[in-house]
């Protein structure tokens, strides 16, 4: 019995004739691509998407803030110092966001006042102080 072979000039690779696999995931692709006019129509939409205002409301989410009770320690035009209600142990330094900032050089903190400082979870950024 003998076997008959084709060159497959493109792929550079012998296979089978009648051998309906294939030698490389090159020619795979082939079968799975999306056809051009569909690539562009999502392309146009997701633009359209963004540029209209859509996209950052629906794709970004809101960030999580947690509260930090406390008397102050130290007050700067920078960052607060705060040692906590329930752990003397605990001491946090949180920077003010741009527009605290402002609200701070108004407002006079004295040393050993009470604070809730609210901060954006997981850094040290305070965005509002009680």
């Amino acid at each position: 019995m003998t076997e008959k072979f084709a060159n497959n000039r493109r792929l550079g690779t012998t296979d089978r004739i009648g051998d309906r696999s294939t030698t490389n995931a090159a020619s795979l692709s082939t079968y799975f691509r999306r056809p051009v006019p569909f690539c562009s129509a999502c392309s146009v939409f997701v633009i359209w998407l963004l540029l209209s205002g859509l996209g950052p409301g629906v794709f970004a989410s809101k960030s999580k803030t947690d509260k930090f009770e406390g008397t102050v320690v130290v007050v700067g035009p920078k960052a607060i110092t705060v040692k906590s209600r329930h752990n003397i142990y605990l001491v946090r330094t949180f920077h003010y966001s741009a527009e605290l900032e402002r609200k701070m050089l108004r407002k006079k903190l004295d040393v050993g006042k009470r604070v809730t400082v609210h901060y954006v979870r997981g850094t040290d950024l305070a965005l509002k102080v009680d």
